[in-house]
This record gives structure tokens, C-alpha cells and sequence, in this order.
């Protein structure tokens, strides 16, 4: 298989670790070259990358597309593959799919209809702490209390990623992974949502009685925590169990990479769940409590 990866931050770092067992050749722009080359960790993938100036050139000979962008890129590029003849057989998208829940139904939708193989890079169900979760909701009466601190750069104020209406923000770049868990694991009954610039905090819970309260901060240290009916389960710096060293490996690519395999593994199109992470999106984000940045955000 031949893979493209459109990104020049985490898609190269992040995707081609991940991606390099799985494919024969792998499709990068060429003025992604420099930084590719100050990455010293993917200098031992060079053999099977491919530089190209003209995506037209080569869309024919790629089978698998990797789009790790800020959303309104990653919206683009998709649109200009739809219209476009190929033999992509899977959309390897990041999350949550569009800037805001409305976009991305929209695209959920198009995508379904014309029966197109995609899947969003949600990562933290590959995670022990994950699996640990899931065992204990088997059982009623579970209290699980998150906490998850991130240490806010103050050189990125301008990066996309703090901004709300670009799709960035604590709700919509961090916190989006937990709507795909409580999603998932039907944690989809809202007791109480409130979020400014800076935190995130949400109770949901499920019809047999497990709860979760979930609390996401921008602080000046990174820390995340879990507790089980007020027992400690899990402590780390971050919920991916391992600092994140620039020039190293990203402990990140673990997962990428089962969820890489898991998809390419899938031999039907399970898009409903997707459809239903987005409604509860959009369902969180106009709950009655909820105390929105800005009334222009969405």
C-alpha cells in the first residue's frame, strides 16, 4: 500500500512511525523537507519517502491518505479528494472532523453517503487506563472522577489549537477525546457542564447508575488523574503514560498505530458511532448550563 500524509507537524512525526509498517511507499510535500529532516528520529524512514510538488500528479497511486491538519485544512483536502478520481481505499482523519459539531454532521453525512471508508484519530481507547474504565462499568454504582491539567504554552496564544471558532480550545482539541469515550461508553446522560477559556467540567453518567465527573484545566504543570470511588487508579504527567521528548520517538505512535491497524483490519463501515459522538458534540455544547467563551463559537 502507498500512503499519503498531509501535515507537517504531527502527521510526520506522529504518522510515520505509526504508518511505515503498513506501507510500501509514503507521499510527502515537498516543502515539508526541512522539517521533516530536523526531526532526527524519522531519518531512518527516508528510504520509503516519496517528495512530490503536485498532488495531481501522484493521487493515483495512493491507497491510503493520512489528513492531520487544523480543521478548516483537513476539510478542504477532503473535499478536493471527493472530487477527484482515485483508488483511496480509507481516510485516516484527525479529530473531531470539523471545527464545530454542525460542520462536522454535515461532513459525516456526505461521507456516509457516498459509502467512504474514514476514521477519526481518537487514541485513548488503545490506553490501559481505558481498558480498566470499561471493566469496572460492567458493575453499577462506580464514581470515576478525572482530572487532567495541561501545561499551556504561552508562546502558542495565537496557535489554532487555543483558539474556540477555529476548532482548537480546551472543549474542542483536549476535551473532544472524552466526548468519544463517554459516547462510546454511553455516559450520555448530562448533569452538569460548565466551560470558560480555561476549564472544562462535566458530570455525565449512565441509566445503571456509574458516573463520571470530568475536569480538563489550562495550569502551569501537566498532571492527569483518575480515581475510582475516590481510590487513586491511575497518576501521570499525561494520559499517553510517557513524557513526550522532542527528537525522540512519540509514545503516541503506540497507539496511532493500533489504531491504524485496527482500521485497516475493518472489513465493514461502522460510521453510526461517529454520527452519535458528533450529536452528543453538538448536545454538550448547547446543554442549558453550559457557559459558552463566545455566542460566535459555534
Amino acid at each position: 500500500m502507498n500512503t499519503l500524509i498531509l501535515g507537517s507537524g504531527f502527521g510526520l512525526y506522529g504518522y510515520i512511525p505509526s504508518i511505515n509498517s503498513f506501507s510500501k511507499k509514503i507521499y510527502l510535500k515537498k516543502k515539508y523537507k526541512e522539517f521533516y529532516y530536523s526531526r532526527k528520529e524519522l531519518v531512518k524512514f527516508s528510504k520509503k519517502i516519496c517528495w512530490y510538488s503536485n498532488l495531481n500528479e501522484v493521487i493515483k497511486k495512493i491507497d491510503y491518505v493520512v489528513i492531520a491538519q487544523r480543521p478548516i485544512d483537513q476539510n478542504k483536502n477532503l473535499k478536493f479528494f471527493l472530487k477527484k478520481k482515485n483508488k483511496i481505499k480509507h481516510f485516516f482523519l484527525e479529530k473531531p472532523l470539523g471545527k464545530n459539531p454542525i460542520i462536522s454532521k454535515r461532513m459525516i453525512v456526505d461521507l456516509n453517503k457516498k459509502k467512504i471508508r474514514y476514521s477519526l484519530g481518537f487514541i485513548f481507547e488503545f490506553t490501559k487506563w481505558y481498558n480498566f474504565l470499561k471493566k469496572k462499568i460492567k458493575k453499577n454504582n462506580n464514581n470515576f472522577n478525572i482530572f487532567w491539567s495541561i501545561k499551556k504554552d504561552t508562546n502558542l496564544k495565537k496557535s489554532w489549537k487555543h483558539n474556540n471558532s477555529q476548532g482548537g480550545g480546551i472543549l474542542r482539541f483536549y476535551g473532544i477525546h472524552f466526548i468519544k469515550i463517554f459516547s462510546d461508553l454511553n455516559f450520555i446522560n448530562i448533569k452538569r457542564n460548565i466551560l470558560n477559556k480555561y476549564s472544562w467540567n462535566i458530570e455525565v453518567s449512565r441509566n445503571d447508575s456509574n458516573k463520571i465527573n470530568l475536569r480538563i484545566n489550562f495550569k502551569h504543570s501537566n498532571k492527569f488523574l483518575i480515581k475510582n470511588n475516590n481510590k487513586k487508579i491511575f497518576y501521570s504527567s499525561n494520559p499517553f503514560l510517557k513524557k513526550i521528548i522532542y527528537n525522540k520517538l512519540d509514545p503516541r505512535c503506540l497507539f496511532i498505530k493500533k489504531y491504524i491497524k485496527k482500521n485497516l483490519s475493518t472489513t465493514y463501515m461502522n460510521l453510526n458511532r461517529y454520527k452519535k459522538f458528533v450529536e452528543f458534540w453538538e448536545k454538550i455544547e448547547q446543554f442549558d448550563n453550559l457557559k459558552q467563551v463566545s455566542n460566535k463559537s459555534i
